[in-house]
Order: C-alpha cells, then structure tokens, then sequence
C-alpha cells in the first residue's frame, strides 16, 4: 500500500540503508550498534582463526540499534534492548558472516573490483531518473550515514560473496508440481462445517482399568514405554530473580535520568490527515496513469473538494491508495518522518480544517486535508518516574547479572571447578533433575543449554553462560543415566492413563456413531439433542491448516473436510477433543483453472523458501566445522561499556 511505502521510505536517501540493511540480513547480522567505548582491536570471538574485533562488534551493533529505535520512535530503553538480545543477534550475525567467509574461501568464490563496481553502478538502489547517481553522490550518501566508502564497499563485497555461495549451494533446489499444487490448496481451499463432538475427557471418570490389564499392556508393550536417556547437572544461576535485590535507585538519580533524557519522553508534534491519492505509473508498473493524465485527473477530484463535496465520500471513490481509501482517505496521525518529505512538508504546513493544493510525490498526485495539528509535548516526570525506575533496576541487575557471568567464565577457563568459581560470586551450586534430550525444564528452560548437555562428558564444565529467562546459567555434567527399559512400577500410571484415555476415545466414537445413525434419518441437530450432545458451527469458512473451532487440527479432520462432499455425513472422525461427524456446509474448492495461473509464483516463493531454509541449515553445519571461541572478558566489555 501507498501509505505503508510511505511510512518506511523518507525520500532517497534511505535507499541506501535499505541496501546496507539488506546486506546484513542476507549474513545473518541484523543490523545494529553502540558507541565505541573500548579497544577497537580487542578481540571478542575468533572464527576459525576469523577473529571478530571489539570495533566491528560496536559498529554492527549500533547500524542494529539505529534500525530498531526507528521501529520504536524514540520509546526502546534498556529493557527493551534486552528482551531483543541485540548484543547475541549481532555476535551471532558476525559469527555467520565470518562462517560464509571461511565457506567461499573453502570452495574458492571470491569477489573482485570489477563485480562490486559492476554491481555499484547497476543496483536499482543507484539509479535516478534510469540513471547511475555517481560515486560524488553515493560518497555524500556515506557521509550522512557516517559510513567510510572502504566499509561501505566491504559491505556490498560480503553481500555479493554471500549471494554467490548461497546459489552455489542452493542451485539444485527444486518445486515440484505437487508441492505447489499442495501449497495452492492451502492458501485457497475452505470449508464451513456443522459438526458434532463426543468429548472423549467426559467418560475418563467411568472407565475402570485394573492391575491386570496395566500388567498385559505393559508387558507387550515394554520398549513403548523405554526410558530415554536422561542427564544430571550441577548448575550455577544468575539471574534478574535472585540479584535484584542487591541493586537500587534513588529518587535523585531518577531526576538525573529524567533530564539527561528528555527526547524518551517526548510526545512528538503530529498532524491528523486524510488525502486523496492519484497515482502516476512508476516504469512498468501496471496501476497508476502517466504524469500528465494522473494530475489532470486529481485537478479534476480537487475541484470537487472546492466545490464543496464530501471529501470522505470523493477519498472512497476516486483515491487509489488502497490502504486508506476505506476509511474515507484517513492515514490517522503521524509525525515527523514517517511520509515522504513532499507529503510531510505540505501537511504539517496546514492548519485544521485546511486543504492543500495538488501536492505531487513520487507517488503521485495528492489532495491532503488536515484535520487536527497535536503540538510536541513531554511526559512529566511524575508520570513516568516508575517507568524510569523500573528501567534503571532492570539495568543495573543486567549489569550486576552479566559481570558475575563474565568472571565466572574467566574463573573456569583458568580451571577453577564450577564450586569454587561460584562461590567466588556469592552464588550457589544446584543440582538439576534428570533432563531428558529436546526437553528443557524451568530453571533451565534454554534448548541450547539441554542439547549442549547432551554433548558433554562427564566431568565436563561448560566455560560459557547460556542464556535463560531472566539471566544466565552454568553448567557441569554429573551424571548419565543410559536409556533402559523400566520396570512396570516406574510406568505404571502412565500405562494406567493410556488405558483410560484408549477407553474413553473408544466411547466417544461409540457415541459419534450413534449420533451419525440418527442424523441420517432425523437430521444431525435433533440427533444430536436426543444424545445430550450439541450441533454446531464453524464460525465462517476455514482455510487448511487452520483449527476447524473446538475440532481443532489433525491430519484425519482436514482429509476428511475437504474430501467430503456438501451435505454429505462424515464417519465419526478423530477431532482434537475425541471424536467427531460432520457435514460441509459450503466449501471453496480446488480451482484447477486459477492453479495453473498462480503455479509460476507459488513455485517461485517455495524456491525461495526452501534455499533459505537449505542455506541455514548449511551455515549451521560449517559452524560445526570450525571451532568459535568467545571471549567472555571482552564481549562484556562490549556489551555494558
């Protein structure tokens, strides 16, 4: 939509951003940054003998944050940050951007001069008018965007490099006809269905199973029931729960914050707008009129506008912005940057109740009627003091949380056991329950961590904290108890609730069974009544894979839903819940006709998901292929400096 483009994109320059943005999203480094307070040299993490430096660190960080604080207009604090793990996401980013270095060098791609240069001056980004800007004009660009043209050049050379070992190693991905054909009717197929449900979890409080029952289904089938293997770890934790209490903040400092902040608390000038939009076709683009007929056209509307008309009513007929035609022209209220400066510069020019002229863009004619200007304000302290407070607090316990995690780190990599390098901290060793491979359990609740135990040997300390909810934990191996087969006491309820849940499932297809007899002769509502049950309906047509209400999603459900004819009884079928029989109501079938049509770009777009899918599943393993060391001292240097 016009209104979203215009929203993301300020005028020309950020084209440039776009660009830059784009290049570090295909490495895997989301893009974002910190003033660099350290040693630009110092090393943080080395990458198969890559290393990845305090300086690279800090300027991809702040490229990452600067992109995030436009998302968030002002309004990301430091708790914010944290929930968004920037610091990890961006070491993480590096960390695959050296694995895709290390991977081209290994199968021998390199980039030279001539396809960066090739690429400068043919890049869409670059062109003006069908026309290359010119390096004096990308320079400028650099400079506003405080990037050297040696950055900016290795940026678009790691881009081109990733690109090419990505079609390398993508190149035989392939869609075939019944993929897509499947992808078609997901996106297309629905269904409305009337139903009715035997819940299964109403007969589990009859069903009697007895000993000797749980003994025979135990001992036929035993391997059912093996035991997996399961870990035993001594683990040290710290996090926001336990030190909060050893962190404060006072008023004053509050006060302090407060006045060296004041732009967090800023509430923006805004203007209230609507317009009208006649759009000018943009090169081969099909909506849109040539130049002179769009304005011809939107002189015509804006004379309507003088003449007195309704300007919602002309908006909903003659704008072609999609987006806000609907509610009469409206874009709500926006404030600085968020339109295209012609747009911006012509609105905030208004008063309430004003129209403007024509207003030309780059998307093309504009009629704009402001309704309401809201002056900038800031939120006094009063209002805002315990979100300052509660921020402060959050990062003052990061602070305290992830310098412990640092010299507990160095302790360990210096050999200290994982006793001595937490008593250190003041902190206290723990003993977890038997874990079991893929399942984390709270206080340990971090995937990384539980298959990271599952790699360990015995005896063996991990020297690195991984994250979990609220802060960090360490972690010994102690035990490993093998997989083995139980004996019937250690399973004995679990066999004892499968049995019931087997009985009571097989009573609700009993009863579906039922219901679906009488609704062959009486119709599925009375049937349906004269059982105790209820009929009734999906709420609207339902699309594959969605839940179809209380029924739910299973792969039986859906076959049956759009195999089954309309008005024709389904068997009972199994539903989320128990069992269940249906009837389609209405169905949108599979259109051979508009499959043929959309095969070309649903083939296209599972290509493309598939290779990306490949590509990171192919940067996973390199990063199984060379050893990454991190250097906890220095990334905690990077992250609180």
């Amino acid at each position: 939509m016009a209104l979203g483009f215009m929203r993301r994109h300020r005028g020309w320059l950020n084209w440039l951003l776009v660009l830059i943005i784009a290049a570090f999203i295909l490495l895997y480094v989301p893009a974002f940054l910190k003033t660099d307070t350290g040693a630009p040299g110092e090393v943080l993490a080395d990458v198969g003998g890559m290393t990845i430096t305090r300086g690279e660190f800090d300027r991809a960080y702040q490229r990452q944050r600067q992109v995030y604080e436009r998302m968030y207009q002002g309004r990301l604090d430091p708790a914010m940050l944290r929930s968004l793990g920037l610091e990890r996401q961006t070491l993480n980013g590096l960390v695959s951007q050296r694995l895709v270095a290390l991977e081209a060098r290994r199968l021998g791609l390199r980039v030279d001069d001539e396809t960066v240069a090739r690429r400068l001056a043919t890049s869409p980004q670059f062109q003006r008018d069908g026309r290359f800007i010119g390096a004096a004009e990308i320079r400028r660009l650099l400079d506003m965007q405080r990037m050297s043209v040696e950055e900016f050049e290795e940026t678009l050379r790691d881009q081109i490099l990733g690109e090419q070992l990505e079609a390398l190693v993508t190149d035989g991905v392939s869609v075939t006809p019944a993929e897509a054909e499947q992808e078609f009717r997901r996106r297309t197929e629905q269904v409305k269905l009337e139903y009715v449900l035997a819940d299964a979890s109403k007969f589990r409080d009859e069903q009697a199973v007895t000993d000797d029952e749980v003994k025979a289904r135990f001992d036929s089938a035993r391997e059912t029931y093996r035991l997996p293997e399961r870990r035993i770890l001594s683990y040290v934790v710290a996090d926001d729960t336990a030190l909060g209490s050893r962190v404060s903040v006072t008023d004053r400092e509050i006060e302090v914050y407060y006045q060296g902040h004041r732009d967090e608390f800023k509430q923006e000038e805004e203007a209230c707008a609507s317009h009208i939009l006649i759009k000018v076709k943009q090169g081969e683009a099909k909506e849109g009129h040539p130049d002179e007929e769009a304005k011809k056209i939107a002189q015509g509307v804006l004379d309507q506008v003088k003449a007195g008309k309704d300007f919602a009513e002309l908006a909903k007929r003659s704008s072609e912005d999609q987006g806000s035609a609907a509610q009469g022209g409206s874009l709500g209220c926006f404030g600085h940057g968020r339109m295209v400066p012609e747009f911006e510069n012509a609105a905030f020019s208004l008063g309430a109740g004003e129209t403007s002229d024509l207003v030309q863009s780059p998307f093309g004619y504009h009629i704009i009627r402001v309704t309401e200007h809201k002056d900038e304000t800031f939120s006094p302290l009063a209002q805002v003091k315990e979100r300052i407070r509660q921020s402060m607090l959050a990062e003052r316990t990061r602070k305290v949380v992830e310098e412990k995690m640092g010299r507990m780190s160095d302790a360990l990599r210096r050999g200290k056991a994982l006793e001595e390098a937490a008593r250190a901290e003041s902190l206290s060793v723990q003993k977890s329950s038997p874990l079991e491979r893929g399942k984390p359990v709270p206080p340990l609740a971090s995937p990384a961590l539980v298959a990271k135990a599952f790699e360990m040997g015995k005896g063996e300390v991990a020297k690195e904290p991984f994250a979990i909810p609220n802060g960090y934990a360490f972690i010994s191996l102690d035990e490993v108890q093998p997989s083995r087969l139980p004996e019937l006491k250690e399973v004995q309820a679990r066999v004892r609730a499968d049995l019931v849940q087997e009985k009571a499932l097989a009573r609700a297809r009993e009863l579906a069974a039922q219901v679906r007899a009488r609704a062959e002769k009486e119709g599925l509502d009375k049937a349906a009544s004269a059982l105790g049950l209820v009929r009734k309906e999906t709420p609207a047509l339902v699309g594959r894979g969605q839940p179809l209400a209380e029924l739910g999603s299973t792969a039986a459900l859906e076959e049956a839903a759009y195999s089954l004819p309309e008005k024709t009884l389904s068997e009972p079928v199994r539903a989320a819940g128990g069992y269940a029989v249906i009837r389609v109501l209405e169905k949108k079938p599979f259109d051979p006709a508009a499959f043929e049509k959309e095969k070309p770009s649903i083939t296209t777009s599972l290509r493309g998901e598939k290779k990306q899918q490949l590509f990171q599943a192919f940067l996973d393993q390199a990063r199984r292929r060379y050893t990454v060391e991190e250097n906890s001292s220095a990334l905690q240097r990077a992250v609180t400096g």
